[in-house]
Order: C-alpha cells, then structure tokens, then sequence
C-alpha cells in the first residue's frame, strides 16, 4: 500500500510535467488569436471611421452643389479644374511668342489674351464633347462617377446647348484672326469631335488628344506671321511651326499617359484603351522618349527662331522638370498622377517665361 502511494506521488509530477507544453501551447495560441481579432476589429474600426468621414465629405458636397444652382455646368466645363486649359493654352502662347522672335517685332499681349479667351471655349467645348460620348462610361469609374451627365445632374439637350454657347464664343475669337489661322481653327474641330471615340479602336488615343492639345501652336504662329509675312513666304515660314507642334504632342504624350495611369483598371474592365495601357509593362522608357522628343524639338524651334541663351536655359529647367516628374510619380498611385500631371503648367510657365524673356532682349 506504501509502495502504491509512493509511486502515485513519483508519477503525478512526471504526468504535470509531460503535460506542461501542451498548457503552454493552448495558452499561447489563446493569447495569438486573442491578438489576430484585436487586430481585426481595429482594423475594421478605422475603415468604418474612413467611410464615415467620406460620407461626411459626400454629404458636405452635396450641400454646397444644391447651394448653387450652376454648380453642375461648372463641373461640366471643368471651369473648377483650370490645370488642363493652361495646358491647352501654352503651345498656342509658345507660337506666338516664337513668332514674335523670328519676325523680331514686340510680344503681341492682344494675341495672347486673344488666345486665352479661345482655348478656355474650346477647352470647355472638348470636355462637354468628351462626357456626352462617354456618359455610360463614366458613371462606372470611380473617378468620373459623379460628372453631372454620368450622375444625370444634367441632360443631354442641355449639355448641347452649352456646347453651342462655347463653340460661339470660340467661333468670335477665331473670326478676329487672318484667314489662314480661321481655317487652322476650324479644321481642329476634327481632333476634338474624334478624341473620344479613339479611345475604343486604338491604345493611342492620346496621340489624337496631343494633336488636338497642341494645334494651338500652328494657330499662335499663324495669327503673327502670316498678318506679316506676304503670301508667297508663308508656307516656308511654318517649317519652325511645325518642329514645336511635334514637341508639343510628345509633351502631351508624357503628361497624359501619366495621368492615364489613374483610370487603367477601370480602362481595363470597360474594354477602353489608352497609351498607359500600350507602355504598362514598361512606363519609364516611353516617357523618357516622349520627354526627350519634347525637348529636342523644342530646341530646335529656338534654333529656327533666333532665341537667345535664356531660353536655352529654361529648357535646362523643363528638361530637370521632366526628371523629377518620373523620379517621384508612382504610377500605381492615382493621387500621385494626378500631382504630377498638374506639375507640368510649371513646366509650361518655364519654358514661356524663356520664349518672353529672349524676345524682350533682343
């Protein structure tokens, strides 16, 4: 009976301790799980109050859009987001400016403001053009959702009226031109009218839109040197023209296929196409190609034109532009594209403050 008892005494401690990891293991994987659902919750938590705090945001825009009426043509114009119509604006600035130089006369201040006002209605003009093709597009993008012809803010007949009113208000400043630039003008409703549809036959529709954003720059130097060259000498006279329509569009080319970059998932489940689509596997060789194209002609636009050192340095500027925009975009980030597709109207007041700079030395 002793001998039982000791042996019982000698074996609880032997089973304690063979017992003991299993304890251990239960407790730690209590104590893991225990963290893995903490993590879950928090986790969920901060979604939630991210969520709320759109809806805030929703609602607060909401509130201020019924505040005002004209809010949804505003939006329709993208008279609320200016940075496109600078970059519709400088080539047409950059021509007339370059063309001041090659005829050694004074900047035409009329012109430019001329310019200004034409750019914005065609601008304007284009987007209208642009959300009536894709209005069953747009309202399966989150981006472009809440347009007022993909939201149904406003219809249809309404969006062409104002078109009308922008294409006047163009048509009234084309008619101020030579007759050359008036024909320039109205053969560019073309690559306007065609923009949207080349989006779904080709993955470069951004060519059509670099066409269309730079045209401006065959007008501007039309508009100067053909109301001051003869006839006979004009058509010559457009070779120097022709170098910066070329540096424009590739200029296009860059910024646009960055900002592309925003919309490729949904571009992808639409069927739509886009440059940033074509160059995906290999973004940066492109827009290194379509920067130096840019700058090259651009170069040699201020070649053809007589530009003094000055302007020469401010491409050194646009160039180091060009660099940092590839260095710090992040294709995969649509805040970061959108960043650095606005960054470029600095690189659009450079390269104008050169072209203005080199003529006022002269």
């Amino acid at each position: 009976m002793l001998s039982s008892r000791l042996i019982y005494k000698l074996k609880n401690p032997l089973l304690a301790l063979k017992n003991r990891p299993k304890i251990l293991y239960t407790t730690f994987s209590s104590s893991k799980s225990s963290k893995l659902v903490q993590d879950d919750v928090k986790a969920r938590q901060e979604k939630l109050e991210e969520e709320r705090i759109r809806a805030e945001l929703t609602s607060m825009e909401k509130k201020q859009s019924q505040n005002w009426i004209l809010e949804p043509y505003v939006k329709l114009m993208r008279l609320n987001k200016l940075a496109p119509f600078w970059l519709v604006y400088w080539p047409g600035a950059w021509g007339i400016l370059g063309a001041a130089s090659y005829l050694n006369t004074h900047p035409d201040f009329y012109m430019l403001a001329l310019f200004g006002i034409g750019g914005l209605a065609m601008r304007t003009a284009g987007c209208i053009v642009n959300d009536i093709w894709d209005k069953n597009y747009d309202n399966k993008v989150e981006r472009t959702k809440d347009r007022p012809l993909a939201s149904g803010q406003i219809a249809i007949p309404a969006a062409l009226g104002l078109l009308g009113l922008n294409l006047s208000v163009a048509l009234s400043t084309l008619l101020q031109l030579n007759l050359t630039t008036q024909v320039l003008g109205a053969c560019c409703l073309f690559p306007v009218a065609i923009y949207p549809a080349a989006k779904r036959f080709t993955n470069w529709p951004q060519t059509v839109l670099g066409a269309t954003f730079s045209w401006g720059a065959l007008m501007g130097w039309s508009a100067i040197v053909c109301s001051n060259l003869p006839q006979d000498a004009n058509i010559l006279s457009f070779l120097p023209a022709v170098f910066l329509y070329f540096g424009c569009i590739n200029w296009t080319l860059f910024y646009d296929t960055i900002y592309a970059f925003q919309d490729i998932k949904f571009d992808k489940k639409l069927g739509l196409k886009s440059s940033a689509m074509a160059i995906e596997k290999r973004p940066v060789p492109w827009l290194m190609g379509f920067s130096s194209l840019c700058m090259t002609n651009l170069a040699l636009f201020g070649w053809m034109t007589g530009q003094e050192p000055i302007y020469y340095m401010s491409l050194g500027l646009a160039a180091a532009h060009f660099v940092k925009q590839m260095a710090f975009v992040n294709l995969k980030s649509p805040e970061s594209c959108a960043k650095q597709f606005r960054s470029n109207n600095t690189l659009g007041a450079i390269v104008t403050f050169g072209l203005l700079a080199s003529l006022l030395i002269k």
